[in-house]
């Protein structure tokens, strides 16, 4: 029970909303590469642009951060998922597409 000189902290709600989305984003992506003949390259570019997303998202979705995508810190976060983008993007577009599958 709060004192009189300090204030009861509110909890904050968290949607789980982007962890389904983070979940739907690697199925769709799978099923793009099963699906689609030479998919493994539009579902390796689809995983990179949902990245670049999240980044997004956790740069300016408000502290702490939406469930399941909020890692760390923010700094942290939006690191990680640009450069885990800009990883997948480059060697998707650098290996020729025989080598894909």
């Amino acid at each position: 029970m709060p004192t009189k000189d300090q204030t009861p902290v509110k909890p904050v709600h968290r949607t789980r909303l982007m962890m389904w989305l983070a979940l739907l984003a690697i199925v769709v992506t799978v099923v793009i590469s099963i699906v689609l003949d030479g998919g493994v390259r539009p579902a390796m570019l689809l995983l990179s642009a949902v990245l670049l997303a999240f980044a997004v998202v956790r740069a300016v979705s408000p502290a702490p951060g939406p469930y399941g995508i909020a890692i760390r810190s923010r700094a942290f976060d939006i690191t990680l998922f640009v450069a885990g983008a800009l990883v997948i993007a480059a060697l998707t577009l650098a290996i020729p597409t025989t080598a894909l599958g």
